[in-house]
């Protein structure tokens, strides 16, 4: 996109560091301690080699083969993520409908809860991780990890409201500066020992995976910690464009983490002490106090790749009718995609708060973690093979092979992390559960509620029929409707029948376009069945802000003006009854009720002044 070309591409590479590679970027704190610890290793140069393996192929094969070199490569219009690959599968919608409740949407919906579940632990391990090293300083500190891992958490998520650009030009020179300093102290390490360079070789992770018993199964729970962020990669692919992201990656992400894992192997062969906290064991004494600044620094960075792309994730979620509207700020007016969530950003705050507070401890919390992720990386894969092969026109067999392979690597990845649920993985599955049962209720609930709406619509043919002749010159009626192919209220208001015999009759869709975003000529579609009746469908990306003054610029090109005192918007407040037969199950639709009254209202998101509002009740039965 133009938008993200503006800027030199240095700028971009350093922004997103502080963006889109906090997470991945954080892992050395806690995953090689982790892997180890499941294991049940003492540090061994065997073990070490096998784990340092274990990792440096997961990140190769997971980020560079899967996501870098393929996944990354299909976006829509910019746009990334498991709901941008489902816009991109998703057929045209004719008029009146949302999208189907497939397989395939299933899948998705399974797959963004899932990155939301896990997520919420994501800020709460990275900072209490990083905050513990202040226990190696001294004994004394120990006492404070949780209150100020608390007082970093609640700073974080109080910086969201000033937008993914401000703060990744913040963030960004920071984490440039961890990944030198964690490249630095890993390759000295390795200076001394060189002999973990031969877990570059696959046949020690092979062997360790192989020859462990359950324990190799078991690790591969833990060597998924080392991948948690490259969801997040994808999903925040609109902020930046793939080339910035790659370049970063390639250049110094992976290089530093590699240096930093084989450093931290380097220095437990030497030193098996070292395994209560391998990684800052590699800072000497004297830097190690503003390692712990560092790393604190960093991993309030790292919180801000899954924060900033469950953003995205939900501003998509609205557009595609998979989730209740809330308030989407967009924060920024050069780069399309930049959003901020103030409900979600207080959920997510309250949920890492009450994880440190329950968990306590960087290893208590990673008994949690990861669970989740590796699901979404499969659902990723699902619907990437049903872009591929049904959008992109990909060869049949090398798509059935290539998407194979990522499934075989993703599903181990989530098998070994089953055993977490016993130690609190269910924590993940749960949330995300929830949001599986709030999404899917919410698809069928609108599409119910719909069909109810259009079933107590008059036809426009009808409506041309009964109209007086004339242009209409008391004003103009505006009806906010679904379904453009009727209108409403006309039926069950009879104070309405009486002024529609007065006045203009605008019938007004808001549709959802199946691309991110839309130029000013192709916003509008203007019929005009007559003096009295006119049809518009306005259509908005699933990246963009629906909102009345577009609409207004592209009608009056059209030679319609709307933007008069004299108009009126008329919407529907649907009072939901049980309907007599065939309905929803009776808990669904009183939990779709609940979501329907607390969903933000279609005028407040298209800012329409309340002067102007009339909204009418009208009982639905679904």
């Amino acid at each position: 996109m133009t938008q993200r070309r503006s800027k030199p591409q240095l700028y971009l590479i350093v922004a997103a560091m502080g963006v889109v590679f906090g997470d991945i970027g954080t892992s050395p704190l806690y995953t090689l301690k982790v892997c180890l610890g499941l294991a049940g290793s003492k540090g061994g140069l065997a073990d070490v080699l096998g784990v340092c393996s274990l990792i440096f192929w997961v990140l190769v094969v997971v980020v560079c083969v899967k996501y870098v070199t393929f996944i990354m490569r299909v976006d829509h219009e910019g746009e990334g993520g498991i709901l941008a690959l489902l816009a991109l599968a998703s057929p045209p919608r004719p008029f009146g409908t949302t999208i189907k409740t497939s397989l395939l949407t299933l899948i998705v919906v399974v797959g963004g809860s899932m990155m939301v579940g896990d997520g919420v632990i994501t800020p709460a391990i990275s900072v209490i991780s990083a905050v513990e090293g202040i226990g190696i300083v001294s004994s004394a500190f120990e006492p404070y990890v949780v209150p100020i891992s608390l007082a970093v958490i609640i700073g974080l998520f109080a910086l969201q409201r000033n937008g993914t650009e401000r703060v990744g030009i913040l963030f960004g020179p920071v984490m440039l500066v961890w990944f030198l300093v964690i490249a630095y102290f890993g390759a000295q390490a390795i200076f001394l020992h060189p002999e973990v360079m031969q877990a570059l070789d696959p046949r020690f992770a092979v062997h360790f995976l192989f020859h462990g018993g359950l324990g190799g199964i078991v690790i591969l729970g833990g060597v998924v910690l080392a991948v948690t962020g490259v969801e997040a990669m994808y999903a925040d692919l609109s902020h930046f464009g793939r080339g910035p992201i790659v370049t970063g990656w390639y250049t110094l992400v992976f290089p530093a983490l590699v240096l930093n894992y084989f450093g931290q192997g380097a220095n437990l062969v030497a030193h098996p002490s070292a395994l209560s906290n391998p990684f800052y064991a590699l800072a000497p004494a004297w830097a190690l106090i503003p390692m712990v600044v560092l790393a604190t620094g960093a991993t309030v960075i790292a919180s801000q790749a899954l924060i900033s792309g469950t953003f995205t994730l939900i501003e998509q979620a609205i557009a595609l009718n998979l989730a209740p509207r809330v308030l989407v700020k967009h924060t920024s007016d050069r780069y399309k995609g930049q959003v901020y969530v103030p409900s979600v950003n207080l959920w997510l705050a309250v949920g890492c708060a009450m994880l440190v507070l329950a968990f306590g401890s960087s290893e208590r919390l990673a008994s949690v973690y990861g669970v989740a992720i590796s699901f979404t990386m499969m659902c990723t894969s699902l619907t990437y093979y049903v872009v591929i092969s049904k959008v992109l026109r990909w060869n049949p067999a090398a798509s059935l092979a290539l998407v194979t392979l990522f499934v075989l690597v993703d599903g181990s990845l989530a098998i070994a992390s089953l055993p977490k649920i016993l130690h609190g993985g269910w924590i993940p599955l749960g949330i995300s559960a929830t949001l599986v049962l709030m999404s899917t209720t919410w698809l069928e609930g609108r599409r119910a509620l719909a069909r109810a709406l259009a079933a107590q619509q008059i036809p426009i043919e009808d409506v041309l029929e009964k109209l007086p002749a004339g242009v209409g010159e008391q004003g103009t009626m505006v009806f906010l409707t679904p379904d453009p192919r009727g209108v409403p209220f006309l039926a069950r208001h009879r104070w309405i029948r009486e002024r529609a015999q007065e006045e203009r009759i605008v019938v007004l869709n808001i549709a959802r376009a199946p691309t991110p975003y839309l130029t000013h000529e192709e916003r509008v579609t203007v019929e005009r069945l007559s003096l009295r009746l006119v049809r518009v469908v306005a259509r908005f990306g699933y990246m963009e802000a629906p909102r009345i003054d577009p609409i207004f610029r592209s009608c009056d090109a059209f030679g319609l003006q709307l933007d008069r005192d004299d108009t009126s918007f008329f919407y529907a407040d649907p009072k939901i009854e049980a309907a007599p037969e065939h309905g929803m199950v009776g808990w669904r639709r009183e939990l779709f009720s609940a979501l329907q009254r607390n969903a933000r209202p279609l005028p407040d998101d298209l800012r329409i002044t309340a002067e102007r509002r009339v909204e009418l009740g009208i009982t639905v039965e679904i």
